[in-house]
């Protein structure tokens, strides 16, 4: 099982849980009021910081996709993509969103009418108009470009350079590759934090998406919703993507992602029209246009004066979040966008994958607003009580036929979850294997070893709700993954000092030539000449 394994990331992985773990079950009080003062620094001190970072990949992606670095291709000018443009898209779209597409495209609204930016008064009209309009812009452009600049870097580095490995250490050895201890030292911790780095993806995966399921089992079987209940629906879900780590995951990932998408936009289609149609595509409109109209205010607001928390609660959140799990993401982008140039794999994440998730806000977050507005049903003035889980349960039952849309919703998670957990699971067991080949995946055993260990920082979080009396699970959830992007900085740092010195050399030498299109070649001539 561990012929190919590197030892030293797995033995680093077991005492990273182990550190985690151990305090949460011995001193559960302890570590949320750690967790609570890291959180608070990062989001009160350092949100100018994560905001800025937001500013910055927005502006590289506008560059990538109206400048001559647009015109670059992964892999050569040669390059044939590996997979139809649908299917790719979906794939992309599938390993990143998860479940918390579904869940937070129904109920982040409800937060935002009470809980409001800008001071605005809860509960007023503006205050409904920003909820709807908010959420799209968390999960819209800036959003996306969390996860294409690093991706955009790491698949030059991968296939351009024919570096042949994944691992980050690697494709940044024209930074950390030599033999000086602080760059042996560096190699060991860009890994580690890779692999924390997975571990939180799946605590966000998982944590936020089972107890979502947990509740509509719940509904449909007639049986409380207990602890027993939770951890069950986590084994049941880890036990399929454990089996599902046996196939080629490619194909895999492929064939799911394309029925999800599918079952998706027929599931939107139906909540459209039983929905109240008219103020749906109305409000959906409007909230594009405050998105237009507010961008750049909403992108540089830090709350230093009106405190209201929001931007705290729920900006850097999302942007610590996207920085946590960028290179998850990244990784996954650059080993599927094979023959693709910089300029389409900017439109495809950033441009087709907003207009997903707008689609997804749109229709689900409005039709629960216009039953608020309209049919008297009080969602955003329970949520703070029952949470997601209870708020997307009381949607569901609100629709006709409503036993059958929780089956299909409960479909759609769960295969989200499923095709982002199989995707990371076998990605790091790629990660932490050395010796595989170009098209070589690990021993089956292997990433079962894996899976199982996914299972502990989701089950961790469910024992401190268990344990913790009064614990709300999302803000618990929220600071840990936020915490957890500090560590990423640091490899960002070091991967995009490699991807910089990597291409100003080609530019250089003139082997960017090999990357560019025969007819886009003169604009790179005179960018040779100015080097």
């Amino acid at each position: 099982m561990f012929k190919n394994a590197n030892k030293t990331l797995i033995l680093i992985a077991i005492l990273t849980l182990m550190a985690v773990i151990v305090p949460i079950i011995l001193v559960p009080d302890a570590v949320i009021s750690f967790i609570g003062v890291i959180y608070n620094f990062i989001t009160s001190d350092m949100a100018w910081f994560f905001l800025l970072i937001g500013v910055v990949y927005a502006v590289l992606t506008i560059l990538l996709l109206t400048t001559k670095w647009g015109d670059i291709k992964l892999g050569g000018k040669k390059a044939k993509p590996h997979y139809k443009t649908f299917t790719w898209i979906t794939m992309n779209l599938c390993s990143a969103l998860a479940a918390g597409i579904l869940i937070f495209g129904m109920c982040e609204w409800m937060y935002y009418v009470n809980g409001t930016p800008f001071n605005i008064e809860p509960g007023s009209i503006t205050a409904y108009e920003y909820a709807s309009a908010y959420g799209m812009f968390h999960w819209g452009f800036s959003a996306w470009a969390f996860y294409l600049i690093p991706g955009i870097a790491i698949g030059y580095l991968y296939w351009n350079k024919k570096i042949g490995d994944l691992r980050i250490s690697v494709l940044c050895q024209n930074v950390v590759g030599g033999d000086k201890t602080w760059q042996k030292v560096m190699r060991v911790v860009i890994d580690a934090i890779i692999v924390f780095c997975y571990f939180m993806a799946i605590m966000t995966t998982v944590g936020i998406g089972t107890p979502v399921l947990g509740e509509l089992a719940s509904s449909l079987l007639g049986i409380p919703n207990t602890f027993g209940l939770k951890l069950g629906v986590i084994l049941v879900f880890c036990i399929f993507f454990t089996l599902s780590t046996s196939k080629s995951i490619a194909k895999g990932m492929g064939r799911i992602s394309d029925f999800n998408v599918i079952l998706a936009l027929v599931f939107f289609a139906f909540v459209l029209i039983v929905g109240d149609t008219s103020f749906i595509l109305n409000n959906i409109v409007m909230a594009i246009g405050t998105n237009i109209r507010e961008f750049v205010r909403m992108s540089f607001n830090t709350d230093a004066i009106a405190h209201t928390g929001f931007i705290q609660s729920w900006t850097i959140f999302y942007w610590a979040w996207y920085v946590a799990i960028s290179f998850m993401c990244g990784i996954w982008i650059a080993r599927t966008s094979y023959g693709r140039t910089f300029r389409e794999i900017a439109i495809a994440n950033c441009f087709w994958a907003p207009l997903a998730c707008w689609i997804t806000f749109g229709i689900l977050g409005n039709y629960g607003l216009g039953q608020e507005l309209f049919h008297g049903v009080n969602l955003s003035g329970v949520i703070g009580e029952i949470g997601n889980n209870g708020v997307t349960l009381m949607v569901l039952q609100t629709m006709p036929f409503a036993k059958l849309c929780i089956v299909v919703f409960m479909v759609l998670i769960f295969f989200n979850l499923a095709t982002t957990a199989t995707g990371n699971g076998t990605a790091l067991s790629m990660y932490t294997s050395v010796g595989l080949k170009p098209d070589e995946e690990p021993n089956p055993t292997y990433k079962t070893f894996w899976c199982v260990l996914f299972l502990i920082i989701p089950v961790g979080v469910l024992l401190l709700e268990h344990n913790v009396e009064g614990l709300n699970v999302l803000s618990t959830i929220q600071s840990m993954i936020t915490i957890s992007a500090l560590p990423v900085l640091l490899a960002l740092v070091v991967l995009f000092w490699a991807f910089i010195k990597a291409i100003r050399k080609d530019i250089k030498n003139g082997d960017i030539l090999d990357a560019v299109d025969d007819k886009k070649a003169y604009n790179w001539q005179n960018l040779k000449e100015e080097e």
